[in-house]
């Protein structure tokens, strides 16, 4: 199984590779690539493919992705704001990655308390 393991990582590399290069020569292009959820696809077709997880883990992978899906974008929100604000680059991307990991840890907190299943 740890052909099958790295073959995978090889797959997901390739992935981020490829909207890297891509983006180079189509920002538009690249974006749009992007913006699919293909690292989710592919994790979602890993898990399905797997005999100990398996449809039922790869299904509540995706549910449960969807779920936390909302407060992720706060991450698009808060760079180009702080930007806007004149922050620097690199300081608004750490504040946008650290901003985003606590409205997803505080949305994970609030759907537990709303009875929401998230494993």
């Amino acid at each position: 199984m740890l052909w099958m393991t790295i073959l995978k990582a090889i797959g997901t590399l390739a992935v981020v590779v490829i909207i890297s290069e891509v983006q180079k020569r189509s920002n538009v292009l690249g974006a749009a690539i992007a913006a699919m959820p293909l690292m989710t696809m592919l994790v979602v077709f890993n898990l399905a493919s797997d005999p100990k997880a398996g449809p039922a883990q790869a299904n509540l992978f995706a549910n449960t992705t969807f779920l936390l899906f909302w407060p992720g974008l706060t991450f698009f929100i808060v760079l180009p704001v702080l930007q806007r604000f004149g922050i620097p680059f690199w300081w608004a991307f750490a504040l946008g990655v650290v901003g985003t990991f606590v409205i997803t840890l505080g949305a994970i907190g609030l759907m537990r308390s709303l009875g929401v299943k998230i494993d």
